[in-house]
């Protein structure tokens, strides 16, 4: 580790004051009871390799490779403590002294997230197959194989007019879940905002910086950055709280790169996620419900790292008709985590299958999500829990579904608009 990031992490290190306050929002902590799997013990080991009183071996290894990422510890933390810089200086430095083995699973994804032809064709193979057994080291990814329909539709075209705010598309999304970004990108337009979605952009990094492949993360935040400033200082939005959270840490990520640090920090700067935006327009979108009872399942990035939570609530119960069910683990991690449930898959359908207990008990016809990696983790966890009934459906598809619901209503309600609105 070189003398200029040791020192920054060990001065992070030491805000630490041990008081475990972290302890029982750590969902490993909660799984395990044990210390090792816990914010304070990874800080501590980290901390002793970093000043070489252990060796950087397979104990830390395996604890922060089980370690989700989700960065609850940090909202806890009354000392304001930035865990995840520690992890991922843990993680980096690791890969360094003892090259991680990642699974052949994380390996071909790690380099589909590249192309998002690849991922797209991936879902369509794995619908055509989708009856045949799949390697356990892959079924958290079955349910990807259920959006061949999806892949094909194009985004929204660039408008003619200036754009108010650029559009993240992120490699995932783009390629599997296109739907839910035509719908964040309809709806801001129904809100009266232009958007544009830049040339040249790509996957935001996050799984590889998480997997201890920085320079891969770096050269892919370099790309979005280029991509980006061609669009000059408006609002870049996104769909997926992992995303969003990566790329509003891009600042982080170049601060002692004095050719790139200030580009950085102003294109991190201008991240938002969809619902945050869309919930500060004051032009108000009509919006008619079905009679549907609804949870949401939060990113974990998009609470503890965006802190952007109460926005997607406030969305998610802002439609009449339907009932909007809060339940306490709202924002807990479903276990998705990157691809955690691929490396760590025993640790991950416990983590899911705790969570679709407490939703199954609140009988909802529907799971709101707002990142690709949950809404596939949660489609898992229902068809692990013999759930056929429940939907899994990206927060923005439903809402833009409601907008349409409320557009087509021959009738409006007295007072001169329609059901309800955003």
């Amino acid at each position: 580790m070189q003398s200029v990031a040791r020192n920054s992490i060990l001065s992070e290190i030491d805000h630490c004051n041990k008081c475990g306050f972290c302890l029982p929002a750590c969902p490993t902590y909660q799984l395990t009871g044990s210390e090792l799997h816990s914010p304070r013990g990874r800080i501590a080991m980290v901390e002793a390799a970093t000043r070489q009183e252990i060796e950087w071996g397979q104990g830390i290894e395996e604890s922060l490779s089980y370690c989700l990422s989700c960065r609850a510890c940090e909202t806890a933390c009354p000392s304001g403590v930035r865990y995840h810089r520690i992890l991922e200086a843990g993680r980096t430095a690791l890969a360094q002294h003892r090259p991680r083995r990642l699974s052949w699973a994380t390996r071909q994804i790690l380099g589909t997230v590249k192309h998002p032809r690849r991922l797209r064709r991936l879902a369509g193979i794995g619908h055509t197959f989708r009856k045949w057994p799949m390697p356990r080291a892959l079924q958290p990814l079955l349910p990807l194989t259920g959006y061949q329909a999806a892949v094909a539709e194009p985004v929204s075209p660039i408008p003619s007019k200036k754009p108010d705010v650029a559009f993240f598309e992120g490699c995932v999304m783009s390629a599997i879940f296109p739907d839910a970004n035509r719908a964040a990108q309809n709806l801001l337009q129904r809100a009266g905002l232009a958007v544009v979605t830049p040339q040249g952009q790509g996957c935001c990094g996050a799984l590889h910086l998480h997997a201890g492949q920085r320079e891969e993360a770096v050269a892919m935040a370099k790309a979005n950055i280029l991509a980006f400033e061609a669009t000059g200082d408006v609002l870049v939005v996104n769909t997926a709280g992992g995303c969003g959270a990566m790329l509003s840490e891009y600042g982080e990520l170049f601060e002692h790169d004095e050719q790139w640090a200030t580009r950085a920090q102003r294109f991190s700067q201008r991240v938002r996620d969809w619902s945050t935006v869309l919930r500060q327009q004051p032009q108000a979108i009509p919006l008619a419900g079905s009679g549907e009872r609804v949870v949401l399942q939060n990113s974990c990035h998009l609470v503890n790292v965006e802190h952007a939570g109460d926005d997607a609530a406030a969305l998610a119960s802002s439609v009449p008709g339907d009932q909007f069910v809060g339940y306490p683990g709202q924002d807990r991690c479903c276990g998705s985590a990157g691809t955690y449930n691929i490396e760590h898959q025993e640790w991950a359908l416990a983590i899911v299958t705790a969570k679709m207990a407490d939703i199954t008990a609140l009988r909802p016809n529907r799971i709101l999500v707002n990142n690709p990696g949950c809404h596939l983790q949660m489609r898992w966890g229902a068809e692990q829990a013999g759930d056929h009934s429940v939907q899994v459906e990206h927060l923005a598809t439903y809402l833009e579904r409601a907008a349409a619901r409320a557009a087509a209503s021959s009738q409006p309600t007295q007072g001169g608009s329609p059901d309800g609105a955003l």
